[in-house]
């Protein structure tokens, strides 16, 4: 039934839409059709019957209304606008009809059931979406029924049908109108349901493009806010030391400032490739020393990561027709990416090949990166599109860079392909038509083309690592920043050195490791980096009984509220949002160093306040605490305590052990076995028939005037006086 009415609606949009139709009209349209259709063929069946038992009144009646539908049926389709005007005449002319031959037949009570007819009439002026016609029509039907009764009367009609027929043709079309209603109600559901689809996937589509423009604005903010935050923490520097920041500040001032250009280029280029307003200046020139030049100004990049960078030409010269700028947009995209994310002492290659197809030249980029999964392959040239990967997450980028590549080759009437496998490396292919019909270009020279300009193009950033700034004080607590743009983990290695000993690491798995490794106070983090997020490295210090104390603050540009309800709940302890101000991070990076010192007040406590475990970021800290004291109280009494042991019983090595024991209590273990042990001795004084002497050694001490002494400065007594 389902694919009855379906080829149905298809016939019907085929014969019955127009050029500029709406899809509320068109769907009155196949409505008035279906049920003209449906109503006479059940006329023509009840015709049928009547011929077939000899009541010629009814076969009349029957040709008549089959007469009548059908300029409905075969005008309707010729009819764009003013349909109603085709269908109120019919309508009306079938009620006074049907009127007439009731009164025939012998009035309402016998005429085989002629009155349902007009039921239906009624029925089908809704199609007509005009309640003043259908009033009319109805009021027309209700005088046709009292004339009948009364004319039934005047004319004395012979009563033409026997009993048995009235009651046969009665029970016809009141069956014939039950189908019809039946099928007009199916018809109405099934619209009903194509429309709730339909309003599903435009509600689909407005979430989808709503996720877009969510994303790009997140990318775009990212993008904007890193740079942003260079800039204006760089101008500070320079106003407040222009002596020692004048010229490096300015350097990264203008690197900056030429990155936020290169998206707005590409967020301009966009725009007027979608509005057909970018057009394609093809010279006649050598495309080989073109793309020579362009590998080239890459060389100082490839060499700060050590990666060897090599150009394989198929032939010494080519001469074609190509568009000299957007090949640097293209080649420079494709070769940025790849340096990108390739490791260093990795391999990219640039190489070229025309043999397979002389009318093509084709273009590769080459490299062993980290490669890409098949499932993100078809979407990595859809605009503001990233692979949500820790192994593919760029020091930058928005999603724009593929997305305009693609546009750009298709203008040139090319193709670009690609193909990865993680771990491996990815391949892009690009094919361009070749052509000799543009005017002829002399050779480009360096003089053109700077290489300034095509690394300002491309946006560039420098990989160069920053130094580690000396602690000033080497009591001064450790902060740890990872941060993978090396000109912001230099700024904020400046403004923070004054008040902390300073390590950095350039991506969420170093700055795992790193953190693993030194036990630092507090943690500063970016969230999109690459090898590691640092969502990802913030879950795995939080479930690391080594590092779980640690107080982590995200500053990242990503501080949309899903995002900061994310890394809330994997445990980071603050979030900042770029561009920031210096003052503030100081600031909560001072509280949260404040509020370690108030834990320390409450896990170096021989008799904690329990209300504390209420807070649920205490509850591990508290159970390594407790492990620690349990296995102190068991070797209380060995004088030597094995600190070997203990780290065993952590799966810590000393250092790691000591800097976390020492974060928590504000104690080294062994000040704290001291305390432990002074306070059970105390106890056993107060409590046991022990003599002093006894309890000395009970709790560990060797040396009786050497236990006196310390238990003097902690109690402010002594062990006797406790005794006594």
């Amino acid at each position: 039934m389902k694919k009855i009415l379906q080829s149905i609606d298809e016939w019907q949009t085929r014969k019955l839409t127009f050029p500029g139709i709406d899809d509320n009209t068109l769907t009155i349209r196949k409505n008035i059709w279906l049920s003209s259709f449906a109503s006479t063929f059940s006329i023509a069946g009840m015709t049928l019957l009547a011929l077939l038992l000899d009541i010629p009144t009814i076969v009349e009646y029957g040709l008549v209304l089959i007469a009548l539908s059908l300029p409905v049926l075969f005008g309707l389709p010729f009819t764009k606008r003013n349909y109603h005007w085709l269908l109120f005449p019919v309508q009306l002319s079938i009620i006074l009809v049907t009127c007439y031959f009731m009164i025939r037949l012998g009035g309402l009570l016998h005429s085989g059931g002629l009155l349902v007819t007009g039921f239906s009439i009624l029925f089908m002026s809704i199609n007509m979406q005009n309640p003043r016609l259908t009033l009319g029509l109805f009021i027309v039907y209700i005088l046709t029924l009292i004339a009948t009764v009364i004319l039934e009367t005047v004319f004395s009609p012979t009563h033409e049908l026997t009993d048995f027929q009235n009651k046969l043709f009665f029970i016809v079309n009141l069956t014939w109108q039950a189908g019809y209603t039946l099928i007009i109600i199916i018809n109405n559901i099934n619209q009903k349901k194509q429309l709730w689809e339909l309003k599903q996937a435009e509600a689909t589509r407005l979430k989808e493009l709503d996720e877009t423009k969510t994303k790009l604005l997140t990318n775009i903010s990212h993008e904007f806010r890193t740079p942003l935050t260079i800039i204006l923490g760089m101008a500070k520097l320079v106003k407040e030391k222009p002596e020692e920041w004048l010229k490096k500040g300015t350097e990264k001032i203008i690197q900056s400032g030429y990155a936020l250009l290169h998206l707005v280029n590409d967020l301009l280029d966009m725009a007027r490739l979608e509005a057909g307003a970018m057009t394609v200046n093809c010279l006649q020139q050598d495309i080989i020393t073109q793309l020579r030049y362009l590998v080239g100004s890459f060389s100082s990049v490839a060499l700060e990561k050590n990666i060897d960078l090599k150009y394989s030409p198929h032939i010494g010269e080519f001469l074609m027709d190509f568009d000299a700028d957007k090949l640097m947009q293209i080649v420079s995209n494709l070769l940025s990416n790849a340096l990108k994310f390739t490791p260093n002492n990795g391999k990219v290659e640039l190489a070229t090949e025309n043999s397979l197809n002389p009318h093509t030249f084709s273009i590769r980029v080459k490299d062993n990166g980290s490669g890409i999964a098949a499932e993100h392959l078809p979407q990595i040239f859809d605009r503001f599109y990233r692979v949500e990967n820790p192994l593919l997450q760029s020091q930058s980028g928005s999603g724009l860079g593929l997305a305009l590549t693609r546009e750009l080759i298709a203008l040139m009437n090319g193709t670009v392909s690609v193909e990865s496998e993680p771990g491996v490396g990815t391949l892009f292919t690009i094919t361009l038509p070749v052509t000799n019909e543009a005017p002829v270009k002399e050779q480009i020279t360096e003089t053109e083309t700077s290489k300034d300009e095509i690394s300002d193009t491309v946006g560039v950033t420098s990989s160069e690592k920053s130094p580690e700034i000396k602690p000033s004080d080497e009591n001064a607590p450790v902060v740890l920043i990872v941060e993978d743009n090396a000109d912001l983990t230099e700024y904020l290695q400046h403004i923070l050195a004054a008040e902390y000993q300073v390590i950095s690491a350039s991506d969420g798995e170093a700055g795992l490791n790193r953190a693993v490794e030194m036990i630092p106070d507090i943690i500063v983090s970016d969230v999109m980096m690459p090898v590691m997020d640092g969502i990802a490295m913030l879950g795995q210090l939080k479930n690391d009984i080594r590092t779980s104390h640690i107080p982590v603050v995200m500053l990242t540009a990503k501080a949309d509220i899903a995002s900061r309800l994310t890394g809330l709940e994997k445990g980071a302890d603050d979030y900042l949002a770029k561009p920031f101000h210096e003052k503030e991070l100081r600031i909560r990076l001072r509280n949260l160093i404040d509020m370690r010192e108030r834990m320390q007040l409450h896990f170096a406590s021989l008799t904690p306040d329990e209300g504390h475990l209420k807070d649920k970021s205490l509850l591990i800290e508290n159970e390594f605490i407790s492990k620690i004291r349990a296995f102190m109280e068991i070797n209380i009494a060995a004088e030597e305590f094995d600190i070997h042991l203990l780290c065993q019983e952590t799966a810590m090595s000393r250092a790691q052990l000591y800097r976390k024991f020492k974060a928590l209590t504000g104690k080294s273990v062994f000040e704290y076995l001291r305390t432990l042990r002074l306070h059970k001795a105390k106890e056993l004084l107060l409590t046991s028939s022990l003599n002093v002497t006894q309890v000395c050694f009970d709790v560990g001490f060797n040396n009786l005037s050497h236990f006196s002494r310390i238990f003097t400065e902690e109690f402010g007594r002594k062990p006797s006086d406790f005794k006594k």
